[in-house]
């Protein structure tokens, strides 16, 4: 490292530890402030200063702080900072990948500020919204929170937000591939941070366009950004910038096969990012110089690269960079012929790549170790894998299925179309025969009877395929007619039974006969909620699963963020367009909705992980908690187990149920969906 790097390292340390200590003081006054006035106003105020003082010292303390702020009751003299709690909720959620909370602070954020017309903050909600369907890789909503943000910053000429949106624009375009359109949207927000003299911004998109550059093929000019991108950020001692920076000069030298200058570049950046101990980065600069090495036909060198970065993960339990450093070395030992530990790696690798979902690394560790026993003539060993790894490509191209499922379907749309227009044609090629008195009655009967036979095919078809529709339409008109009247008739009864026995209760001097209005009460609740979701499930609308999913997340936010549960929700993008039968749907959200319950009421957890999966012909649900788990060989009072296994069974699936105590519950539900 040259002396001007370790200069602006000894100045970053230097200023951190004084904000620190300033920091630590500022919020000692505070404190004792809000001790002795208890205010209200001043209490909001302190509140939201000591979660600013907090935000880039500790994430989880300055949340504590901003909900403290928010718990407080709303006046709309300091809505504007109301609005800002919320928002700096909305980062820290984003940031730390809670990004259900996150939008809804996002959300909320933006209510107010359209009720109190706070122009900028309007903006920032809706940049904040657009990142966080980013993140989530919904881009159309992301393209249309942003597109906002950039509209009303044009017509207010809001030059930061403008070039907030075209930055932001350009990730979204990046994201989904459309190079051009995020190199143009990169290009334009140039301009305005060179106007504000935005050095931190402007070095992070003149970064940005070199990636461009370097993806469509422009080495040179990629060359050119990402050097000033370097410049500036050593100037103003960004480090963490120009580290990847040195990277992507790395990457661009590589593809070029100039290794020399490659090898130079990426060492750059392992010096900074040692520098400022992101030992993350160290792990995968090592795996890239390991790369350059390999592709030399270096592997003693590369096997050096690839242990380091392997050391670096393991210390760090990063397991994707681990993955990646076993599959690596198993690579490298293949080349150097030496078998077992190239199979061992390989091993390791496997496991490594599914405990962080990276089933590409799985399947070429798959495919890699079929060829290791086919060069050993263990054919039987090479056959086993080699089918694991097609199993596994298989699996892999549902994506590509699921687009060629959208065609088939545009295509039997078409050929609907072409059949009536066929039909019209036959009908005037009978006309044309009737007036055809010229030629012989035999050609003629022929002809007839050969039209009379496509037609018949035609009209046979297309009358089967209108009572199908018919009959789908009757039987959801009839799902909606069980849905309204359930809705309307029962629930309005329930409603009624609920609100005669609360007031039976309270009228009602003898307190035996007072406890059977609160239990009749209480039984006509219970028949209100589940009347709810028998209607949710019978309705034709809620079909789809993605529906079914946001009742889920609707339910999960009813119930558990009351009681500060944090969750999170992963779900494969190809089940939103699976459609469940109404009594699987149901029997499957009883289940979901059971599971959350016990969780909130009886785990004292912390944290719960949803997790929705397709393995093959399987809907896969597991619920898992981190609370206090339970004793399963012990009996149970409660109906929730048994009621949950009743449903598992009535949907011909398999349920399984494990917990350890203190480290909560895992219930896993499998059911066909073919």
């Amino acid at each position: 490292m040259d002396l001007r790097k370790l200069q602006l390292l000894f100045l970053f340390v230097g200023c951190a530890t004084v904000r620190l200590a300033c920091a630590q003081t500022t919020q000692d006054s505070l404190l004792s402030v809000l001790k002795t006035n208890p205010n209200e106003t001043i209490t909001f105020q302190i509140y939201q200063r000591l979660g600013e003082e907090n935000l880039k010292i500790n994430s989880e303390v300055a949340k504590r702080y901003f909900l403290r702020a928010l718990s407080l009751p709303f006046h709309s003299q300091y809505a504007e900072a109301f609005v800002l709690c919320y928002q700096s909720l909305g980062s820290l959620y984003e940031t730390s990948g809670v990004y259900d909370s996150s939008f809804l602070m996002y959300r909320q954020s933006l209510l107010l500020s359209l009720k109190f017309n706070l122009k900028k903050e309007t903006g920032l909600a809706y940049q904040g919204m657009g990142i966080v369907f980013l993140r989530k890789s919904m881009l159309d909503s992301s393209y249309y929170y942003l597109n906002k943000m950039l509209s009303e910053a044009i017509e207010r000429k809001d030059e930061d937000q403008q070039s907030s949106a075209y930055n932001n624009l350009g990730n979204v375009y990046s994201e989904e591939g459309k190079y051009p359109d995020a190199l143009e949207k990169y290009l334009k927000a140039i301009p305005f941070y060179e106007k504000r003299k935005d050095e931190v911004n402007l070095s992070k998109v003149l970064a940005n366009v070199g990636n461009i550059e370097n993806i469509i093929g422009q080495y040179d000019k990629a060359i050119e950004y990402t050097r000033q991108a370097i410049v500036i950020s050593e100037k103003i001692g960004n480090m963490a910038n120009s580290a990847y920076c040195h990277q992507l000069l790395g990457r661009i030298y590589r593809k070029q096969h100039q290794f020399p200058q490659a090898l130079a570049e990426y060492r750059s950046a392992l010096a900074l990012h040692t520098s400022l101990n992101n030992r993350a980065f160290m792990s995968a600069t090592h795996n890239s110089m390991g790369n350059i090495y390999y592709e030399q036909n270096k592997f003693t060198d590369a096997l050096r690269e690839y242990a380091q970065s392997n050391q670096i993960a393991r210390q760090i339990r990063h397991l994707s960079y681990l993955a990646y450093s076993y599959s690596s070395l198993g690579n490298v030992w293949y080349q150097l012929k030496n078998s077992n530990k190239a199979t061992r790696y390989l091993d390791s690798s496997i496991t490594a790549g599914r405990q962080s979902k990276n089933r590409y690394l799985v399947m070429d560790a798959y495919e890699l170790k079929s060829q290791i026993y086919s060069d050993q003539h263990k054919f039987e060993d090479a056959l086993q894998f080699h089918k694991q790894f097609s199993l596994l490509k298989d699996s892999l191209t549902t994506e590509e299925n699921h687009r060629l499922t959208q065609e088939i379907e545009a295509k039997y749309q078409n050929e609907k179309k072409q059949d009536e227009i066929l039909l019209l044609q036959k009908n005037k090629l009978l006309q044309d025969i009737s007036l055809r008195q010229s030629r012989t009655s035999e050609l003629t009967l022929v002809l007839l009877f050969v039209a009379i036979i496509i037609i018949g095919l035609l009209v046979f078809n297309r009358q089967k395929m209108i009572n199908r529709a018919n009959r789908q339409m009757e039987i959801e008109k009839i799902r909606n007619q069980i849905a309204r009247d359930l809705h309307d008739d029962m629930g309005s009864t329930l409603s009624s039974i609920n609100i005669f026995s609360q007031l039976g209760a309270q009228k009602e001097s003898d307190p035996a006969l007072g406890n059977y209005f609160l239990r009749i009460g209480e039984h006509a609740s219970k028949m209100m909620e589940n009347m709810a979701d028998m209607v949710w499930s019978v309705n034709p609308d809620n079909d789809s699963f993605q529906k079914t999913v946001a009742k889920m997340k609707e339910f999960c936010s009813e119930i558990l963020e009351p009681k500060n549960i944090t969750y999170r929700f992963e779900i494969e993008e190809s089940l939103y367009a699976l459609s469940l039968p109404s009594d699987k749907r149901k029997n499957l959200f009883l289940i979901f909705k059971e599971a959350i319950n016990n969780a909130a009421k009886y785990s004292q957890c912390h944290f719960i992980l949803i997790v929705l999966q397709q393995n093959e012909n399987r809907l896969i649900l597991s619920v898992h908690d981190d609370g206090k788990g339970v004793d399963l060989t012990q009996p149970t009072s409660g109906n929730g187990l048994r009621n949950m296994k009743e449903r598992t069974v009535a949907m011909n699936g398999h349920i399984d149920i494990s917990s350890l105590v203190n480290k909560g519950v895992t219930i896993q539900v499998m059911i066909n969906i073919a």
